[in-house]
């Protein structure tokens, strides 16, 4: 089987996205009781486990995987992306300063 290379980008964006995830928890853990279903529970620990496995798989820049598993690290590094730059258009940042979110 062909494996494939794991890029800084993509590899720094994957750490991104678990950070991001655990503030979630921890925000999520610290709101008022009943505040979050036990969906939306769910869903975040979901999505923990499953960048935990990426990250494991991906443990380093220049890691070896497969195409299924750099096509799902690409999606999350687009997706951690878009976050940014969104939070940064929020934010009252020009798009141009935002758009640096896409190069990181």
């Amino acid at each position: 089987m062909k494996k494939y290379r794991v890029s800084a980008s993509e590899h720094f964006n994957l750490l991104s996205m678990y950070d991001k995830l655990k503030c979630q928890e921890i925000d999520m853990e610290e709101a008022p009781a009943h505040t979050y279903t036990e969906a939306q529970w769910d869903a975040l620990y979901d999505r923990l486990e499953e960048i935990n496995s990426l990250m494991e798989r991906a443990y380093c820049v220049g890691a070896l995987v497969s195409w299924e598993t750099l096509k799902r690290i690409r999606e999350i590094k687009e997706e951690r992306q878009m976050i940014r730059y969104n939070t940064c258009i929020a934010q009252g940042a020009s798009e141009k300063d935002a758009a640096v979110a896409f190069q990181l």
